[in-house]
């Protein structure tokens, strides 16, 4: 993750997104980065895996913990206000991520938003061991 990308610590950032900054706030304390809209992304920091965001018509934010991981919160471009799914992964390496997709969207299940954060705390502490 480079410096040159435009991520914002202080929001304020749609209710979906901030339950996801709490949640890994409270996972990983001094780990949070920030959050960064897609369209705010440089064209060269999209990977060929984030190419299709715009051709998808999704709305998403990225939140970026400080050591590569991060978490894609989905919204429907139709209804910024319902949020369609979540994706955790590593921005470092082209690991399997998780995908969750959500069906009302208002606001993030506490299971989903544990299974995020175990996720991800499951896959750092096993590329620790590499």
């Amino acid at each position: 993750m480079s410096d040159v990308m435009p991520v914002s610590k202080a929001g304020p950032f749609r209710p979906q997104t901030q339950q996801v900054v709490d949640a890994l706030n409270t996972a990983f304390p001094g780990l949070y980065a920030g959050v960064c809209k897609a369209s705010d992304l440089p064209s060269e920091a999209e990977g060929e895996h984030d190419d299709d965001l715009e051709e998808d018509g999704l709305l998403s934010d990225f939140v970026f913990l400080s050591d590569g991981w991060a978490v894609r919160v989905d919204y429907d471009p139709e209804d910024p206000d319902l949020c369609l799914g979540l994706s955790a992964g590593s921005t470092k390496a082209p690991a399997e991520g998780l995908e969750v997709d959500l069906d009302d969207g208002e606001e993030i299940p506490d299971g989903v938003l544990k299974d995020v954060t175990d996720f991800i705390d499951e896959q750092r502490q096993a590329s620790a061991k590499h």
